[in-house]
């Protein structure tokens, strides 16, 4: 036992070699090493919470046994990871903690040597397959006229009263005034769409930067000559605002039918403020937000995130999770399988449908937003709780 423990404890600390991990993984597949990796979970877990674990408690408490997983088996394991352990992994007892382990474990393992069988796969995936989305968008100017960036080439994409749109070579959407024009004074208004499986970045002409996430849209003017920058947003984005005392920023939204504005002077945010979800959440990144929701206001500090319901609250948030659609990945913490699904469902362009009783559990980990579909269910399997069927772009979750 003492042996296993020490080499249990030392993959927990990220501190194992290729050789331990594959030791590990050894004894993960020893029925008869069941007791010995129960009780080295259960004394890990006791460390965690400073208190003795019983049998009842540990039903209970949360799976509190990776920092993260860095098997660095080679450079090639790195590239190809598409799951990330992370703290608070699964709200399960210690007994499925075991399989559960196994299962990430023997992930990274197959993917790194290249030994998964097709026949290993779920046989509902095989032959069916959906690409990731990519820089997908519709530019309607103000005259009602629309631009599709997926197909326009590079350059001058068109002229409105002395400001000059452009498509950068690298997908990006830029406003700047004409050359000869000192200022533009008409204010017109464009929009800018991502569909299902689109994401677009637009520069504007004040400086800041827009990142928009699949299934949003926003509204601004070709100059921001009045008191305020206003936008309007619907779904999510992030923002990179321009610094300007003079002249607040001002994102509107009305997300769930819960209208809010965001004040700011020039900092970083997120805000998700989808039709299909509870809440319309901002979180902070960077600088001081004031956000303002029917007679209530709060301003937020990096680090929080504003929470518009029924009422306007402020919580302490992991703000990687924000913003994990932005730096190409789904970061999921404690996030239940229907909410995952409808982040699927924009991103890849997917109908979802459950058929049974879909097991209320919680998962947490990291997954490339570049990786096809059936390389992200195919994870999200390894739990064995849940299990998936592909057919067209219907997907269909089954316990």
């Amino acid at each position: 036992m003492d042996d296993l423990s020490k080499l249990f404890s030392k993959y927990i600390n990220d501190g194992c070699t290729v050789a331990e991990i594959k030791l590990l993984m050894q004894h993960f597949t020893e029925v008869e090493s069941e007791t010995e990796l129960r009780e080295a979970i259960t004394a890990e877990l006791e460390k965690d919470t400073k208190e003795a674990a019983d049998e009842a408690e540990l039903d209970n408490h949360m799976l509190r046994i990776y920092d993260q997983l860095k098997p660095n088996l080679n450079a090639r394991s790195q590239q190809d990871n598409i799951l990330r352990p992370i703290r608070n992994y699964f709200k399960y007892s210690v007994a499925a903690a075991i399989f559960v382990v196994f299962s990430v474990v023997l992930y990274f393992y197959i993917n790194d040597n290249r030994q998964a069988k097709q026949g290993d796969l779920t046989a509902q995936h095989q032959g069916n397959d959906v690409n990731p989305g990519g820089n997908k968008a519709i530019l309607t100017l103000a005259d009602g006229s629309k631009i599709s960036l997926t197909d326009a080439g590079n350059g001058e994409l068109a002229k409105q009263a002395g400001i000059v749109v452009t498509k950068t070579k690298d997908g990006q959407l830029v406003y700047e005034i004409s050359k000869g024009n000192a200022a533009a004074t008409e204010v017109l208004y464009n929009t800018i769409n991502t569909p299902a499986g689109g994401q677009y970045q637009i520069n504007l002409p004040d400086g800041t930067t827009v990142w928009l996430n699949a299934l949003s849209s926003l509204r601004y003017p070709t100059v921001f000559n009045a008191a305020r920058r206003k936008v309007v947003l619907t779904g999510e984005a992030y923002f990179e605002v321009a610094k300007n005392p003079n002249q607040p920023f001002v994102v509107t939204t009305n997300g769930a039918g819960k209208a809010q504005d965001v004040t700011v002077l020039g900092t970083h945010f997120n805000i998700n403020s989808y039709q299909n979800e509870d809440a319309t959440k901002t979180t902070l990144l960077e600088g001081s937000v004031k956000v303002a929701a029917s007679a209530q206001d709060v301003t937020i500090k990096p680090g929080q995130q504003a929470i518009l319901n029924n009422t306007l609250k402020v919580m302490n948030v992991d703000v990687t999770q924000a913003i994990d659609w932005k730096n190409g990945n789904f970061y999921f913490n404690d996030e239940n399988i229907e909410s995952i699904m409808r982040k699927l469902a924009r991103w890849y362009d997917i109908d979802v449908i459950y058929k049974g009783q879909i097991p209320s559990i919680d998962f947490g980990g990291e997954i490339s937003r570049t990786k096809k579909l059936s390389e992200v269910l195919k994870v999200l399997e390894t739990t064995r709780t849940i299990h998936f069927k592909i057919e067209g772009r219907r997907v269909t979750v089954m316990p």
